[in-house]
């Protein structure tokens, strides 16, 4: 009886060893940013700035239409405010010509959002920031 109780024991113990190994390489690897409509982001930049953080997000949606979502966290001493509008430029990394800046759309303090379709498809450098600081990020726009 006892030897039977030893074994269960055992084999419960290996069993939740196994089992942990198991867990941790089929568990995802950590959050993945996303939206309400379950779409990927295709680029993020996050950068802190002598006002604040600024984080972004890029979603190529393809047909040349890009969704951006912009997050501002103001730092407790600064003398700025959330209601600043940032300062967004689209520049194509191989073009030399003038960038594309969307209208942006105030979501609430410190959030704004655009959507808009750019003038070519391919490589894409956007900036982000305000005054002379910018936060950049590439991504591919098709």
């Amino acid at each position: 009886m006892k030897t039977r109780l030893l074994a269960i024991v055992m084999a419960l113990g290996v069993i939740g060893f196994v089992g942990v190994f198991v867990w941790g390489a089929v568990r995802t690897a950590g959050p993945v940013q996303t939206t309400g409509d379950g779409s990927v982001a295709t680029a993020t930049v996050s950068e802190t700035l002598s006002v604040g953080r600024v984080d972004a997000q890029i979603y190529a949606l393809g047909n040349r239409d890009v969704r951006l979502e912009i997050q501002f966290t103001l730092n407790a001493d600064a003398i700025e405010s959330t209601e600043v509008r940032p300062n967004v430029n689209f520049a194509m990394t191989q073009m030399h010509m003038d960038g594309f800046e969307p209208q942006l759309e105030r979501v609430e303090a410190g959030v704004w959002r655009a959507r808009f379709k750019l003038p070519m498809a391919g490589p894409w450098i956007a900036s982000v920031g305000f005054g002379e600081e910018f936060a950049e990020v590439e991504f591919d726009a098709q």
